[in-house]
């Protein structure tokens, strides 16, 4: 890999701190199982059961498989087989994994609520999507509580700060929609507001309106502009402004990111509108050009939390799953036989302390370019209130969708 850095416009946040950078990494190891000893039981949450390891393999040999619904990883497939030979390894079992990717994880929501509404079972037992989402479903009276639960230990890893207990948990701590530009051809921008810069017609991406990726991009321009986002009347004076000063500088509207990634490679745009995670994806491709444009106004997270639809047909694989998704050998899955780039896909940060010293030695030297620091996440990121968020994002994004003519 090479080396070089990507020094990035991180105003009032300062991610290079060198000396956590020259931590040392911890050795690998395999995620522990959380089947209790033999002779021993643990309180096994929605079943309220106190089981036995024998009644958990049991459970599982019943359940046969899980539905988990989540993103489009790169290294999905990867994931899939080190589940699937984690539970074969910890509990003797052979089961199926199937694993939904989408860009569009509305799409889950849809699907969870007709199948609701239709008195059927959920078709997901696990999902796996930002956090707005958790907030619109439990609105709806979606998710499961399954917290705490003796099949998923690994919760006392993750700070409070990432815990809706007791129905969800975060698997990221560090994600947000944002720009990643050309630092050759755009070296110049410093706020999000520069994507209406005459100098960048014809030379940028949107988001096409709908799901988060627009919603948090709106968001954060809503704070640039001096806007409530909590105000759909003010979001809307927002979607004005986007349509008529950055619009017109857009090559395209799109949420592809292998379209945004060759668009920027090939100097066709100047500036995609994307994840954060674009940009280490960029850079561990070998694109030492690309650079992550921060908001001075802060950051918004928008992090993905793992949930359990109510009445998910399998609950004790479900909770099994999530146990091994938070273990530090998965969250830095420095054991998988997958490239840099997929590696820090499945990475968004750190949830705890007991994740710090599991960076891998090729990207000690780059980790904190890319990455905040604990303390960082800690202090630095904003909250929002989901709830709010959720109560008038329908109004200003289908409002945004009128005014692009969609």
């Amino acid at each position: 890999m090479k080396s070089q850095k990507i020094w990035l416009s991180l105003i009032g946040f300062g991610l290079l701190a060198l000396s956590a950078a020259c931590a040392p990494a911890t050795p690998t190891a395999t995620p522990q199982p959380t089947a209790p000893p033999v002779g021993e039981t643990v309180h096994v949450s929605i079943l309220n059961r106190d089981m036995t390891r024998d009644e958990i393999v049991a459970a599982i040999q019943e359940e046969g498989g899980l539905v988990v619904a989540n993103w489009t990883y790169t290294a999905n497939d990867e994931l899939v087989n080190q589940f699937q030979k984690y539970v074969r390894d910890s509990y003797g079992v052979n089961i199926t994994l199937t694993y939904e990717g989408s860009q569009a994880p509305s799409t889950y929501l849809t699907n969870l609520y007709a199948a609701q509404a239709a008195g059927n079972p959920p078709p997901y037992d696990v999902m796996a999507i930002e956090e707005n989402y958790w907030a619109d479903a439990v609105a709806h009276n979606a998710p499961e509580a399954y917290l705490p639960s003796g099949l998923i230990p690994n919760q006392a890893l993750v700070l409070d700060q990432f815990q809706h207990v007791p129905t969800s948990i975060a698997f990221q701590s560090t994600a947000f929609p944002g720009v990643v530009y050309s630092r050759a051809r755009a070296g110049w921008m410093t706020k999000l507001t520069d994507l209406a810069d005459p100098r960048l017609r014809g030379r940028i991406t949107l988001p096409l309106p709908g799901d988060i990726t627009a919603g948090g991009v709106l968001v954060s321009l809503a704070a640039e502009l001096g806007k409530d986002y909590r105000d759909p009347d003010q979001m809307k004076e927002v979607v004005d402004y986007v349509v008529d000063n950055l619009v017109p500088n857009a090559l395209k509207l799109t949420t592809d990111s292998s379209e945004m990634q060759q668009l920027l490679r090939s100097g066709a745009v100047d500036a995609v509108v994307f994840w954060n995670s674009l940009a280490r994806l960029e850079f561990l491709g070998g694109n030492a050009d690309a650079g992550l444009l921060i908001s001075p106004s802060g950051v918004f997270a928008v992090n993905g939390y793992l949930w359990i639809p109510k009445g998910a047909p399998h609950p004790v694989l479900a909770q099994i799953f999530i146990n091994w998704r938070l273990s530090p050998e998965v969250q830095l899955p420095n054991d998988w036989p997958i490239d840099h780039g997929p590696w820090s896909e499945f990475h968004e940060g750190f949830l705890g302390p007991a994740y710090v010293d599991r960076i891998p030695a090729w990207f000690q030297a780059d980790y904190y370019t890319y990455f905040p620091t604990l303390d960082q996440i800690q202090t630095q990121f904003k909250t929002l209130d989901w709830e709010a968020y959720n109560t008038g994002v329908d109004e200003w994004m289908d409002y945004y969708s009128e005014r692009l003519g969609l």
